[in-house]
């Protein structure tokens, strides 16, 4: 059980992470949950990147 534990922390945390931080940016979050889960190292990517501005006024 203890083993099952250890595995969720070390790879289901930075996946769950990952998805929701590529939720807010637009990006695939099934894509960015799988790879920040293999390698949390991506999740500082993530972070990183730009963030396309939506609420651009027409005048």
């Amino acid at each position: 059980m203890s083993e099952l534990i250890f595995v969720f922390l070390l790879f289901g945390i930075p996946g769950v992470f990952g998805v929701m931080m590529a939720k807010k940016r637009g990006k695939n979050p099934y894509l960015w949950g799988f790879i920040s889960a293999l390698f949390p190292f991506f999740l500082l990517v993530l972070k990183m990147q730009h963030k396309p501005i939506s609420d651009k006024k027409n005048s």
